[in-house]
């Protein structure tokens, strides 16, 4: 259909589309309104839409009249919408059409006085969800002195707009905490941002209100790095009330913070057994390597439900198990309920699989045992030419090492594939066998002026300390540290321990600028710490980061695995300091 409407607007599969619009059913009329505002062009009109959309805002059913406010505002544009905007009586239409002004409002600097009028307007609206969208805007600009009479009033406002804001049938979920949240966010009222949280979620105020300030404390963690320890104790305060959807929210609010984990860990074990939050608790938990976390970790993982971060939470979790039997069993479990499992509706024991051959991987010569059981996965993943699920199980042998001997000739056979990641193989028969002739023989395959290679680098690193390169392999050494970005950074150690002090002044003229980039600061932190002493002039660089109060800009789709990420960068920092300040002394 986007294929259609770009080649045709008018075309006969759109007017189709449009006539569906007053169908008899109200689901199919809520879906039809809903997608013609997805395909709406951002930078023009689309009257007949348009002329749809005015149509639905009399529908008898809420969640239409609100797609179709939206969709009417899209389809005409912002400035042509306020004015039905203030000439609708209706208040589900009107509010939804708030909603759907809101955003070009926060850009109100743009738009001129007619804006300015408009959020005046909103503000002394009857309807109070109208009257909160309007005062959140005005806070946008206000001065400082008054703050505190918007503020009163936002929260005067905040019940009946929370109870109203984010209906079915609109294109954001966004309810009133979340608009008060990106209010306060843009302004940069870290410490009222805390002082709202403390007064919004107290026991005795109603849900919607204390789910309000939830999504502020959110979003709150998410932008300012001191959040997770202002705020884990007042929203763990609430883990000791009865079970209710604000105390779930909440464990939720808690649990996506690796920071916030930490420091409610104590509570949150206790609730790992709690079946509505105990796939969430024990992941957080996992994720920070608590080893209360583990039996939960492993029913989830038996019982075929992976969770989102449940393959996160065993890798981190498994190096804190004292003794990792259980794990390794339970992986050894899971694949051998994987073996033979491709037929339709068993897709979860593939992704479990993957799971459990991240946690061996992890665990590394200890679970020597599990050669076998990861042997038939990439047996298995060759036979059926779904090679890309050998790929992890290639990692996990090379990390067993030596004891994974039994794996070699398979290996090869994955070595030879046409597989994109066959060089992940060459890499494990190098770290399996110690024999050099591998990483000679692959990087002879490889151009002098070498580009790019995802193992290179660990070659060079072992071919380093196991007897040197050859001055072929140093200049493909030198020339793949030309390349900016993941090559670079990723031959900085081995650069290093080839060429030594002299090479200081290229790399600390290179790595300081992959310092708050979450995918390669690792590498860049790593080749920094292991040159020691020499790396101190990159202590003020690394000062900055650790003292910044916002989060580092992180790009992954998910504002909160965006907050983690910057939460482990931070870790990071804070190590690689110490470990240079320790070489000084």
């Amino acid at each position: 259909m986007f294929e259609d409407f770009e080649s045709d607007r008018g075309g006969a599969v759109v007017r189709h589309l449009l006539a569906r619009a007053v169908d008899p059913s109200p689901d199919l009329r809520l879906a039809v309104l809903r997608f013609l505002g997805d395909i709406c062009p951002q930078a023009d009109t689309w009257p007949a839409a348009a002329d749809v959309a005015v149509g639905a805002l009399g529908d008898p059913d809420d969640r239409v009249r609100r797609a179709a406010a939206w969709l009417f505002v899209a389809a005409v544009g912002a400035d042509e919408a306020v004015g039905v905007f203030f000439g609708s009586s209706d208040p589900v239409v009107r509010t939804a059409l708030a909603e759907a002004l809101w955003l070009p409002l926060l850009q109100r600097d743009d738009r001129g006085d007619q804006w300015v009028e408009t959020a005046e307007r909103m503000r002394r609206d009857e309807l109070p969800a109208v009257r909160f969208l309007g005062t959140c805007v005005a806070l946008l600009t206000a001065d400082a002195t008054e703050w505190p009479m918007l503020d009163a009033a936002v929260r005067a406002d905040l019940l009946p707009a929370a109870e109203a804001l984010g209906g079915v049938g609109g294109r954001t979920s966004w309810r009133a905490g979340e608009r008060w949240a990106i209010v306060l966010r843009r302004r940069d009222r870290e410490q009222d941002a805390y002082v709202t949280v403390a007064q919004l979620v107290r026991a005795g105020e109603a849900d919607s209100t204390r789910q309000a300030g939830l999504a502020i404390a959110a979003e709150a963690m998410r932008t300012w790095r001191s959040a997770p320890a202002r705020l884990a104790p007042v929203l763990s305060a609430v883990f000791a009330e009865p079970a209710s959807a604000v105390r779930t929210a909440a464990t939720g609010v808690v649990c996506a913070s690796l920071t916030a984990t930490r420091l409610a860990a104590d509570r949150l074990a206790e609730m790992a057994v709690e079946p509505s939050v105990s796939a969430t608790v024990a992941t957080a938990l996992g994720c920070v390597g608590d080893p209360r976390a583990v039996p939960e970790l492993l029913r989830l993982l038996r019982g075929g439900q992976p969770h989102p971060r449940l393959g996160e939470a065993l890798a981190a979790v498994a190096p804190a198990v004292p003794d990792p039997t259980s794990l390794i069993v339970a992986a050894q479990h899971v694949l051998m309920e994987h073996q033979g499992s491709c037929h339709e509706g068993q897709d979860w024991h593939r992704s479990s699989a993957l799971v459990a051959v991240r946690c061996l991987s992890v665990l590394g010569p200890d679970a020597a045992a599990a050669v076998p059981d990861l042997t038939a996965v990439l047996a298995e993943a060759m036979e059926r030419g779904v090679l890309a699920e050998g790929r992890l199980a290639v990692s996990a042998l090379e990390e067993i090492g030596a004891a994974a001997a039994p794996a070699v000739p398979i290996l090869r056979q994955f070595a030879v594939s046409d597989d994109v990641a066959a060089d992940l193989a060459v890499r494990a028969l190098l770290r399996i066998t110690g024999d050099r002739r591998v990483a000679d023989d692959h990087l002879d395959s490889r151009p002098e002026e070498l580009r790019r290679c995802r193992i290179a680098p660990d070659l060079f690193d072992w071919l380093i300390q196991h007897g040197g390169l050859t001055d072929r392999q140093v200049r493909q050494l030198n020339h793949l540290f030309t390349q900016p970005g993941r090559m670079q950074v990723r031959a900085a150690v081995a650069y290093w321990r080839q060429h030594g002090p002299p090479a200081v002044p290229t790399l600390l003229g290179t790595l300081p600028r992959y310092l708050d980039d979450e995918a390669y600061a690792p590498s860049a932190m790593r080749a920094l710490a292991t040159m020691g002493p020499h790396a101190q002039p990159v202590i003020p660089a690394l000062d900055r980061l650790i003292t910044s109060r916002h989060r580092t800009a992180v790009y992954l789709g998910d504002s909160d695995a965006e907050m983690r990420a910057d939460e482990q960068l931070l870790q990071l920092a804070l190590t690689t300091r110490a470990q240079i300040a320790a070489s000084l002394s």
